[in-house]
């Protein structure tokens, strides 16, 4: 019998023991032999994977949020073994981007269905150490948004607590100087935020970055967002919701394989919803580093509000 484990973050938004459990009562039917473990701190979910595999485990699934997905996934790179998602979080944006279903017993399906897809992810570091990402780095605006939108909040809103808390924070802008360096070509500037990357959505199905991006295409996506006013804010935001991004002059985007960022002043980071440290930033390309667990035919991103 082939065994698999569950490694879950209790205090991820979605993380419902209820829905836990009847996904893995869809696993064992299957013929799963299933482990569940806890996540108590970054970095345990990358030991748990790397121990399963090592003790012959043949399925690693996540059960939690994109910060939970990338500490498993950092235990399963270089190992071949694919990872699987059962989206637990606030925004679960992976898994959106992906087409992974929020329903807990169609993501199982998924995973038991087998087809996979191998993507890029980014290699992170600051000052602060490094890390993988799937979905994006960012520095200013989108990591301060990460850092200080409340758990409780979170909770009870879900995504919905981002949009109320972004439209607070965008009250008092920190437009910083920044220098971008993509593959070696600098870029001078001013931004309030700079993401860098490797998934099309930032809210799937609601608030694209662009439909050009995708995370397989073996390239980082640098978005350079600058503002100057709350106006001036809303107005990026409405372009971007619009699918026009080209229409406003505060939207800039490079391409490439390697990406430096610093800023005067210094800004927080966050990498897939978790904060680290502040810039200056690195981020490297690792092309085709994760297999990932999808619908063996692609489905549309998640629409806001869609179960």
């Amino acid at each position: 019998m082939t065994r698999a484990l569950i490694v879950t973050n209790p205090a991820a938004s979605r993380a419902s023991m209820r829905g836990l459990e009847a996904a893995r009562r869809r696993f064992e039917a299957a013929g799963l032999r299933v482990t569940v473990e806890q996540t108590r701190t970054m970095g345990d979910g990358a030991a748990l994977a790397r121990a399963a595999v090592a003790d012959g485990v043949g399925v690693v699934i996540s059960h939690g949020g994109d910060g939970t997905a990338m500490d498993v996934a950092t235990g399963l790179l270089g190992t071949g073994h694919p990872l699987g998602l059962l989206p637990g979080g606030t925004g679960n944006v992976l898994a959106g981007n992906l087409g992974v279903s929020r329903s807990f017993v169609e993501a199982a399906a998924t995973i038991l269905a087998g087809a996979t897809r191998t993507i890029d992810l980014g290699r992170l570091t600051t000052p602060a150490g490094t890390r993988y990402f799937a979905v994006n780095a960012a520095t200013g605006f989108a990591a301060d948004l990460m850092a200080q939108t409340e758990q409780r909040h979170k909770l009870r809103y879900g995504v919905t607590a981002y949009l109320a808390r972004a439209l607070v924070l965008a009250t008092g802008l920190v437009r910083a100087a920044s220098r971008v360096e993509v593959d070696g070509v600098v870029h001078e500037g001013h931004a309030a935020t700079v993401i860098v990357a490797n998934c099309g959505d930032i809210v799937p199905g609601v608030l694209p970055l662009g439909s050009h991006i995708e995370p397989d295409d073996g390239m980082l996506d640098v978005v350079v967002l600058d503002a100057a006013s709350y106006a001036a804010a809303l107005r990026v935001v409405w372009r971007l919701f619009q699918r026009r991004p080209d229409a406003d002059s505060g939207i800039t985007f490079y391409r490439g394989r390697t990406v430096r960022v610093t800023t005067e002043p210094t800004l927080p980071v966050q990498s897939d919803g978790d904060g680290l440290g502040t810039t200056p930033l690195s981020v490297e390309l690792m092309p085709r580093a994760l297999a990932i667990y999808v619908p063996a035919r692609r489905r549309p991103v998640w629409r806001f509000g869609a179960p």
